[in-house]
């Protein structure tokens, strides 16, 4: 019983103290680059966003195409314990698409 909720517990505390991490670093770059008198602009690049943007795109659309073909083949074969192929096909596009990502922004940055 107690493992029960002690687990979601320590789930929850621990994103939240990523979070604050994260925040908390940021904070600390920011007032240094304040200090230091460096630009704000480099803060807020939009083809960061785009790029942003882009991996988090092509990486669902990978997942999705793993998950599809994974099921795809499930049920030509018919087999008994066919979970792995969603994992197998998951882990594969997913990887694909971020090595593509990675192929266009490299173009991306030699053309600028």
């Amino acid at each position: 019983m107690n493992g029960d909720i002690i687990v979601p517990i320590t789930f929850i505390a621990s994103i939240f103290g990523i979070i604050y991490l994260y925040l908390k670093s940021r904070h600390r770059e920011r007032t240094t680059m304040i200090e230091k008198g460096v630009s704000a602009d480099s803060l807020y690049s939009k083809s960061k966003t785009i790029a942003a943007t882009l991996k988090i795109g092509m990486l669902s659309v990978g997942i999705a195409t793993g998950i599809l073909i994974g099921h795809y083949i499930n049920h030509v074969f018919n087999i008994q314990d066919g979970s792995v192929f969603y994992f197998v096909f998951i882990f594969l596009f997913g990887g694909l698409a971020l090595i593509l990502n990675y192929k266009i922004e490299k173009n991306r940055t030699d053309e600028h």
